[in-house]
């Protein structure tokens, strides 16, 4: 997949004037899952007395990459127990002691391209996402996650002058670096452990074809722009009130 190379330029304009960041820290991300998750899937979280639960619903196409955005941070006491919660068999191999100055580190991975994500939901392809979305107001897509990954990827990663997510194959997703438009390394989500994530939800308002469609996607802690509704029903029901 080719990137053009002035797109790589303009695109760290307009995030920096306009892109939303999610941040992922210790207090706010989720961290108890029975099931794997990865960044751009849609699902539906449950609160449970002892922990939390994301259960994947449906996994969109993106045929389009999408910009993401990466932060690597050090471990401490919390994130360290949380990545060891995740893997068990400690995969990455990652050694942490608190009294030792220089820490491991991880990445923090989140969307940051909304207006490519929302267009390549609205896609044929995603007709049945949409859909599904529409009848499922408790539905939220995983929107930044926590993941360890080897120091190697770490410094391949530092060199990159860009980070897209697409699609590795049928449903499933990958991480493509890019440098000079071209894509040269990729990271496969299998290939690293994701022991934090982060939600968005969706909102949805009426276009200019008096139809209800979705306008945003929000923090799991915003609240939708003015006239749009996480509820698809309500903004129909709108919609309706006002052709009266």
């Amino acid at each position: 997949m080719q990137y053009p190379k002035y797109s790589l330029v303009i695109i760290g304009i307009i995030c920096l004037a306009g892109c939303r960041s999610i941040s992922v820290n210790k207090s706010a991300m989720h961290t108890a899952t029975t099931t794997p998750v990865a960044l751009g899937v849609i699902g539906i979280h449950e609160n449970h007395m002892r922990n939390t639960d994301f259960q994947v619903t449906t996994i969109p196409t993106y045929k389009k990459a999408i910009r993401v955005g990466i932060t690597v941070s050090d471990f401490d006491k919390s994130t360290y127990k949380a990545y060891l919660q995740a893997s068990t068999n400690n995969a990455q191999q990652i050694s942490y002691i608190d009294s030792i100055g220089t820490k491991p580190q991880f990445l923090k991975v989140e969307l940051i391209d909304w207006v490519s994500v929302i267009s390549e939901l609205e896609q044929t392809h995603n007709q049945q996402t949409i859909a599904y979305l529409k009848r499922q107001k408790d539905a939220e897509m995983i929107s930044s996650v926590s993941l360890a990954v080897s120091k190697q990827t770490i410094e391949e990663i530092n060199i990159a002058e860009a980070v897209f997510l697409v699609n590795r194959n049928y449903k499933q997703y990958k991480l493509s670096l890019v440098k000079d438009g071209k894509s040269y390394k990729t990271i496969d989500f299998a290939d690293t452990t994701i022991f934090g994530y982060r939600l968005s939800y969706f909102c949805w308002g009426e276009n200019d074809k008096r139809r209800v469609s979705l306008f945003d996607i929000v923090d799991e802690n915003e609240s939708c722009p003015k006239n749009t509704y996480k509820n698809a029903e309500k903004a129909k029901e709108k919609i309706n009130y006002f052709k009266l």
